[in-house]
């Protein structure tokens, strides 16, 4: 019966994720961009900064969503986001940049 019960736990423990909602700017954004681009401040980790004062708090909402669909130097494209999501993604992204 232990094992069981540990079994369950791991199990438990490894789904909590799972329930995250993934439907508002900041979740998708830290889903699909925070590891590479930050999460919180968009300081840039493996990828460039997308915070305030960035060179990407240039760019137009139509580039952001052609870096997206077709990738860039080391970003690979993202075809599986919606346009809704992406939407999303990007109003959160200029959120956190300010104005």
């Amino acid at each position: 019966m232990n094992r069981l019960a540990a079994l369950l736990l791991v199990v438990a423990v490894g789904m909590a994720g799972c329930g995250e909602n993934l439907t508002t700017g900041p979740a998708l954004y830290n889903r699909h961009c925070g590891a590479c681009h930050g999460r919180g401040d968009l300081a840039g980790q493996v990828g460039p900064a997308l915070g305030a004062g960035s060179e990407a708090a240039a760019m137009t909402d139509d580039e952001y969503r052609t870096v997206v669909r077709e990738g860039a130097e080391d970003m690979p494209p993202n075809t599986r986001l919606t346009e809704e999501q992406l939407d999303k993604i990007i109003s959160y992204v200029r959120d956190v940049q300010g104005p």
